[in-house]
Parts: structure tokens; sequence; C-alpha cells
């Protein structure tokens, strides 16, 4: 759990957890108001980008911190919100509202774009805010609980001009773990696919194996083709270098996303 608030890098990162004071203070410019609404790119071409979801959501927002401070271009440019939460998910819904934090979100970071991981956390039963409502995991029911939470977070997400990545779990060492993940990527892609708008979008997971199906290995290429850890010991996480990779795979993808809804990158570099 982060305890302080992170420095301001020059791509001009705001942490979630700091968000309370933060947007009160000079890190959100009144160029950037709320009074601007959803999705708005302002006049000195800055970008926002929200990351929100579990663990993995915060180690991608690691990764694209890095990766657009060192490109020429994007430098500057972007303004990344890390609003990931440790531990949370779907499922718990009574401990973490998912859907409530992503309207917060929106309305007072106004992103271009929200990107998303989750699923970490969500190998259990499905707790409604109620805390009645209760789903076994396993049950005939359950996907259609959690996928109603999927679709909550689509919703509110995608409010007035703001687009959405879901990012799926990449593979996992354990086996079960694995299958888990394996069936909650399908979920995300159906309810993605149903929620039928071209400002929402599930990405296929960064994968170490170009073709066939994709292998838990703890070391492989790094950015520069060198071989280096990718994965964390506890066989889920990336290592620093993992994260880069996957901000190296993402970071196209989420160029042509903004691309595609009309926000302008300065991206790639004119030659």
């Amino acid at each position: 759990m982060r305890t302080a608030c992170p420095s301001v890098f020059s791509v001009r990162v705001l942490s979630g957890l700091c968000r309370t004071v933060a947007l009160g203070a000079a890190l959100l410019a009144p160029a950037r108001s709320m009074a601007q609404g959803p999705a708005q790119q302002t006049g000195n071409g800055e970008i926002r980008i929200a990351f929100a979801g579990d663990s993995m959501a915060d180690g991608i927002w690691g990764g694209l911190v890095r990766a657009t401070s060192n490109d020429t271009c994007l430098k500057g440019h972007f303004t990344l919100g890390r609003f990931g939460e440790n531990g949370t998910g779907l499922t718990r819904a009574d401990k973490f509202n998912w859907a409530e934090e992503t309207k917060k979100i929106i309305a007072s970071f106004s992103p271009a774009l929200v990107i998303v991981s989750f699923g970490l956390n969500d190998r259990q039963g499905v707790v409604e805010p109620d805390r009645v409502t209760r789903v076994e995991l396993g049950g005939a029911e359950w996907p259609r609980r959690y996928s109603s939470h999927i679709t909550s977070v689509l919703a509110e997400a995608s409010v007035g001009k703001a687009g959405l990545l879901w990012v799926g779990l990449p593979v996992l060492r354990d086996k079960v773990s694995q299958t888990d993940a394996q069936e909650k990527n399908r979920l995300y892609l159906e309810n993605v696919q149903n929620f039928n708008s071209p400002k929402v979008r599930f990405v296929e997971p960064w994968r170490l194996a170009p073709e066939g199906d994709d292998v838990f290995k703890p070391f492989g290429p790094g950015p520069s083709g060198e071989t280096v850890a990718l994965r964390s010991t506890d066989g889920i996480h990336f290592t620093s270098a993992g994260y880069d990779s996957v901000a190296a795979y993402l970071l196209p993808r989420i160029i042509a996303h903004l691309e595609g809804q009309q926000v302008t990158t300065p991206h790639p570099c004119p030659k």
C-alpha cells in the first residue's frame, strides 16, 4: 500500500491515493480543471491517462511512466494518473466498488483514456455492495454476476469522450491460476465486445511466445534484446524490466486508440 504522494515526474504523474490533496494543488492547474468535462485534451497538448485496477495495473503504470518519460516526442505531453489499488478487484464491491471509483476518476481527473487491469484478486465469490447478495465461485451464476461488474466499469469509464483499454491477464506460473486467468480474459473480451462501443477495447496481454500457447518463463529478452529477468519470483507480476517490455508493447496500441478517438499525439517523432 502506498503511504505517501509520489514524486511528480517530468511526464507529470498523479498518484491515486494523493488525489484528494493534489486536485486542490498546483498539479492540476486551472487549465485542467474539472469544469472542462471528461476527456479534454488541453491546449498545450497534454493528454491525461488514468490507470485503474489492481497491482498489475500499478505495474503497467510504472512501465509507461518510464516509457513516456524516455520518448523524445512524448515526454511532457502525458499526465499519467495512478489510481490502482493493490488487493482489489471486481468480486468484492462490498469492500471496494470499482464502478463507483471509476466514476470518481472520470469526474475528478477527466482522462482521455482509462487503462484497466483486473483479475489477480478475483478468484473468489462475488459479494455485492449490499453485503447480502453473494455468489459462490464456480457456481452457474458467477460468470453473469462478474460480467455485470465488468460492464459497470465499462459504462462509467466511457462517459463523455473518455475511452478505455482493458488489458488482459498475462500467462501465470501456477496452472490453476493460469486457467482462471484465461477464463477471465474470455469474460473481459466477451463483455467488451457486447458493450459494442468504439471507445472501449480489449487488449490481448503481452506475451513472451510469439506464436502458439504462451509459456511462463522468468527470463527473456528485454526491450534492448538482452536476456533479463522479466517476471517476479511470485509467478504473477513482472520485474521493472518486464513492465518496460509490457509498456513497449502497449504504447503503440495506446497511441493508435487515442488517435482513433481524435486525440492527437506527438508520435512518432517526425523525421
